[in-house]
């Protein structure tokens, strides 16, 4: 059986080669896309977020809204290291400028906390701006936890993420590499 410490090395290494890759896969005209974010964060431990797989839909009469749903899987890395799966779900509600360049966004995440020791369900509510059609996110979460949250060191009730969402050029045409 490996011991902790090569569980988390094995992951952070996981982590590190997806975001890596992610600059090598091109987009493609469908509405779903594979390894779509990089996000990374604060909560009580600095934290990335890796998106799996996305499914995005951006209506044609404007580019001042977006819907989107992702499997992700976030780690909050420190002394307590966590690993969360987990859905999450952003809407951008409505344009904040005229040129409809920057938006306020509502969403959550839903996802399965565990510190490979013990595990919980936690509650991510939401809200925050984005610019260039949802490309780039920045959010606050309010944490909730389906056990005591003092079993959780590591994990604050308040988070800030700041995500690159290449997702958003779903159907643009665009090649990365």
């Amino acid at each position: 059986m490996k011991s902790r410490k090569e569980i988390k090395s094995f992951l952070l290494a996981m982590m590190f080669v997806t975001c890596g890759s992610q600059l090598c896969f091109g987009q493609s005209s469908s509405g779903f896309q594979f390894l779509p974010k990089l996000g990374l964060g604060m909560s009580r431990n600095f934290l990335v977020d890796v998106g799996l797989v996305a499914f995005n839909y951006m209506p044609e009469r404007t580019k001042a809204q977006y819907f989107d749903a992702n499997i992700s899987v976030m780690t909050l890395i420190g002394k307590h290291t966590m690993v969360m799966p987990k859905l999450d779900m952003n809407a951008a509600l409505f344009p904040i400028d005229n040129d409809e360049l920057i938006t306020f966004n509502l969403g959550a995440d839903v996802g399965l906390l565990t510190d490979f020791k013990q595990s919980t369900i936690m509650i991510s509510p939401k809200a925050g701006f984005s610019a260039a059609s949802g490309f780039i996110r920045l959010y606050y979460h309010y944490n909730f936890v389906l056990a005591d949250f003092k079993q959780y060191p590591g994990l604050g009730r308040h988070a800030v993420t700041l995500e690159v969402n290449i997702s958003a050029f779903q159907g643009k045409g665009l090649k990365m590499m």
